[in-house]
C-alpha cells in the first residue's frame, strides 16, 4: 500500500520544479558561475564542478565577506552538488550556514529563507533525519503560506517535499491530504490560465474588430471630406462638418470602441 503512494508522490516531485529563488540584485555574476558549474556537471565532470564551486565560494567570501547574501548563494551552489556525493554531511553544514546568513539579512519569514529550509530538509531526509526534515519542511510551508496565501503555486515545491517525507515516514493519511492539496492548487492555476487565455483571445478579437471599424469609418469620413471639397461652391449652404456629420459620428464611435477594447485588462495568472 505504501509503495504506490510513495511512487506517485515521487513522480509529482520529479514533475514539479523546486529550485530556489535568489535575492534581488544578486544574479549576473552568480548566474555566470552557476552556468559554468552546471556545464561541468552535465559533462560528467563532477570533481571539476565541485572544485569550481569551491573556488566560487572563496571568491565571493573574499569580495563580500562571510555574512553577505551572495556568500549564502555560493554555499548553496556547493551544497547542492555535494548532497549527491559522499560529502552529504558537509552539504548539510553548508546549507545550515546559508540559512543562518539569509535569516540574518532577510528575516526569518522571507521567501528565500523558505527555500533554504526546504533544501536543507531534503538533504537531511537523505541522511534519514526524518523528524528534523519534517519540521523544516513544515516551517518552509508556513512561510510560503504567510507570504503568498494558501493556494499560490509557490507552495507546490514545499508541499511536494512534505508529502514525500510523510509518505516515507508512513504517515500516509496526511501525505494523501497534502498531495490532494497540490492537485487542488494545480487545478486552480490551470483554470486561471485557461480563463486568462480566453480573456486575452477575446480581447484581441475585440481589438481586431475595432481596428477594422476604425479604419473603415475614417476612410468614409475622409472620402466625404474630399467629395465636399470637389463639389462646394460659393453658394454651398452646408458646411463640410454638416455634410459629413454622420460619418464623423461613426468615426468617433469606432475610436471609442477601439479605446475600450485596448483598455480591457485580463487578470494575470499566478506564477511559480
Amino acid at each position: 500500500m505504501i509503495a504506490p503512494v510513495v511512487g506517485v508522490l515521487f513522480l509529482a516531485l520529479v514533475l514539479l520544479t523546486s529550485g530556489g529563488t535568489t535575492a534581488s540584485g544578486q544574479v549576473g555574476e552568480h548566474e555566470e558561475w552557476s552556468r559554468r558549474i552546471r556545464e561541468l556537471r552535465e559533462a560528467g565532470r563532477q570533481a571539476d564542478a565541485i572544485a569550481l564551486a569551491e573556488e566560487y565560494r572563496e571568491t565571493v567570501k573574499e569580495g563580500y565577506g562571510s555574512e553577505h547574501p551572495r556568500y549564502a548563494l555560493a554555499l548553496k551552489v556547493l551544497a547542492k552538488i555535494l548532497q549527491n556525493t559522499d560529502r552529504i554531511e558537509e552539504a548539510a553544514s553548508l546549507m545550515r550556514r546559508a540559512l543562518e546568513i539569509d535569516e540574518k539579512n532577510f528575516g526569518r519569514e522571507h521567501p528565500d529563507v523558505a527555500d533554504d529550509l526546504r533544501d536543507l530538509g531534503v538533504i537531511l531526509r537523505n541522511l534519514n533525519r526524518v523528524g528534523e526534515t519534517e519540521a523544516l519542511l513544515r516551517r518552509s510551508l508556513a512561510i510560503e503560506e504567510k507570504n503568498f496565501g494558501p493556494q499560490h503555486p509557490r507552495l507546490i515545491p514545499a508541499l511536494t517535499e512534505l508529502a514525500l517525507s510523510l509518505s516515507i515516514d508512513e504517515q500516509i493519511a496526511e501525505a494523501r491530504q497534502v498531495f490532494f492539496r497540490i492537485l487542488s492548487i494545480r487545478q486552480s492555476v490551470d483554470a486561471a490560465a485557461a480563463a486568462e487565455h480566453l480573456c486575452t483571445s477575446e480581447r484581441q478579437q475585440k481589438i481586431d474588430s475595432a481596428v477594422k471599424q476604425k479604419i473603415e469609418s475614417h476612410r468614409k469620413l475622409e472620402n466625404c471630406r474630399k467629395e465636399y471639397e470637389k463639389t462646394k461652391t460659393f453658394f454651398t449652404l452646408e458646411t463640410m462638418d454638416e455634410r459629413c456629420k454622420q460619418q464623423k459620428t461613426y468615426a468617433d464611435r469606432a475610436d471609442g470602441k477601439y479605446r475600450a477594447a485596448g483598455a480591457t485588462v485580463c487578470p494575470p495568472t499566478a506564477r511559480q
